[in-house]
C-alpha cells in the first residue's frame, strides 16, 4: 500500500478541499469506482448506496458544516460530484446495510509514571481496496492543527491533534446499524480531532450526533484514554486509567451494546483480542517501532491479518497499516505493513505541526 502525504494551507476549508481534490483527482475517481464495485459485490444496489450517502450528507451538513464545505471543495477540485465524495465518506454506513466488514486491532497502555500513553493499531481492510491512502495535515476552523490517516474521500480516520488528543478507530457491527440516518463515523472522528481538547469533550461530541453505523473510537489524551463505543442504539464509554492497558478489536465490550452484536461471518476479532490481552506487556515498550515489531514477533497469526485465497475478493481482508500515536509531540508513526512485516518496511513519522 502507498501512503501519500498532504499538507493543507491556511485557506478556508472549502478552498483547501478544492486544492486537495485537484491534486488527487485520479485517486478519488479510482476509489469511487472501486467502492461502487464493492457495494455491488456485497449486495448493495447503487441506488441504495447513493440514498445512504445522501442521508449521511444531510446529517454532515447539519452537524459538521465545516466538513460539508470541505466535501464541496474536494468535489469541485476533482471534477467528481459531491454525491461521489459522500459515497466514499459513508462507505461504513453503506456496507453496514448488507455486509459488515472486519478491520483493526488497537491497544493502549497508560503508564503509571505520568508519561503519555503508548498506543498501537493495525488497520485491516479489503485486499483489493485502498491501496493508495493518505496522511493529511490541516488546521481546523477553531485553529487546531491535526494530522490523520485516511482513505481518499474520507475526512479523517486515525489521527492526533496539537491539543494532545488522538483517535484510534475500529469498526463494530450492531443490529441497530442502518436503522436511522446519521453522521458518518469518519466524520465523527474528524469532529473530535478538530474540536476536542479532552476525553470528556470527545465523549460529548460522540453523544451529540445521530449515527447510522457502529465503531469504537479509542481516544487518547496526555493523562489517560477511553474507548468510545458508538452505535445507532447508543454510546458507551470504557475509561482507561493510569497504570492500565486496554485492548479492542471488532466486538463490543460494553455489555449492553454487546447484547446487540451482529456478525454474520467468521471473524478473527476474538483471537486478535486475546493476542493483545495475552501480550499486554508489549504495549508498554517506549519506542513505537519496537512496540510494533514486538507484536509482530508473537507466535502464530497474532494481529497480522493475511488475505485468504479461498474467500471471495469482497470478503478478503489484510493488514495494510501499523500505526502508533504520539500525543506528547503530536504525530503519527507508522509503516505500510502488518506488524509481522514491519521490520522490512520504512517506519515513518508525520507530525501535526
Amino acid at each position: 500500500m502507498i501512503v501519500h502525504e498532504w499538507a493543507s494551507g491556511d485557506g478556508d476549508t472549502e478552498a483547501e478541499g478544492r486544492r486537495f481534490g485537484a491534486a488527487w483527482a485520479p485517486q478519488l475517481r479510482a476509489a469511487r469506482d472501486a467502492y461502487l464495485d464493492l457495494f455491488a459485490r456485497s449486495g448493495v444496489p447503487e441506488d441504495v448506496a447513493r440514498s445512504v450517502a445522501r442521508q449521511s450528507g444531510a446529517a454532515t451538513l447539519e452537524h459538521a458544516p465545516e466538513v460539508a464545505a470541505e466535501f464541496r471543495g474536494v468535489a469541485a477540485g476533482s471534477g467528481l460530484a459531491v454525491a461521489d465524495i459522500l459515497l466514499l465518506t459513508a462507505r461504513t454506513e453503506i456496507l453496514a446495510r448488507m455486509t459488515p466488514s472486519m478491520e483493526c486491532s488497537t491497544i493502549v497502555h497508560v503508564p503509571s509514571s505520568g508519561d503519555a500513553p503508548r498506543t498501537l493499531q493495525t488497520w485491516d481492510w479489503h485486499e483489493t481496496l485502498s491501496n493508495e491512502t493518505v496522511v493529511r495535515r490541516w488546521r481546523s476552523a477553531s485553529g487546531t492543527r491535526v494530522a490523520a490517516f485516511c482513505e481518499f474521500g474520507q475526512p479523517a480516520k486515525i489521527g492526533v491533534n496539537d491539543r494532545g488528543l488522538g483517535v484510534h478507530f475500529n469498526i463494530l457491527h450492531h443490529r441497530s446499524d442502518g436503522s436511522q440516518p446519521g453522521v458518518p463515523v469518519h466524520v465523527l472522528s474528524r469532529m473530535i480531532l478538530d474540536d476536542a481538547v479532552s476525553i470528556d469533550e470527545a465523549v460529548s461530541i460522540a453523544r451529540s450526533v445521530p449515527l447510522a453505523a457502529s465503531s469504537v473510537l479509542t481516544v487518547v489524551g496526555r493523562d489517560g484514554a477511553a474507548a468510545i463505543e458508538v452505535a445507532p442504539a447508543g454510546v458507551a464509554v470504557l475509561p482507561v486509567a493510569r497504570g492500565e492497558t486496554f485492548a479492542h478489536t471488532n466486538h463490543f465490550l460494553d455489555p449492553a451494546l454487546a447484547a446487540g452484536e451482529y456478525s454474520p461471518y467468521e471473524t478473527t476479532s476474538i483471537p486478535r483480542y486475546d493476542c493483545l490481552v495475552d501480550n499486554a506487556d508489549l504495549a508498554g515498550i517506549a519506542a513505537s517501532r519496537e512496540r510494533a515489531l514486538a507484536f509482530g514477533s508473537v507466535p502464530g497469526p497474532g494481529i497480522s491479518v493475511r488475505p485468504r485465497a479461498d474467500q471471495p475478493a469482497h470478503v478478503r481482508w489484510e493488514t495494510k497499516l501499523t500505526v502508533a500515536l504520539d500525543v506528547a509531540d503530536p504525530s503519527l508513526e507508522f509503516a505500510a505493513a502488518a506488524p509481522r512485516d514491519a521490520a522490512s518496511a520504512p517506519w515513518r513519522r508525520f507530525a501535526a505541526v
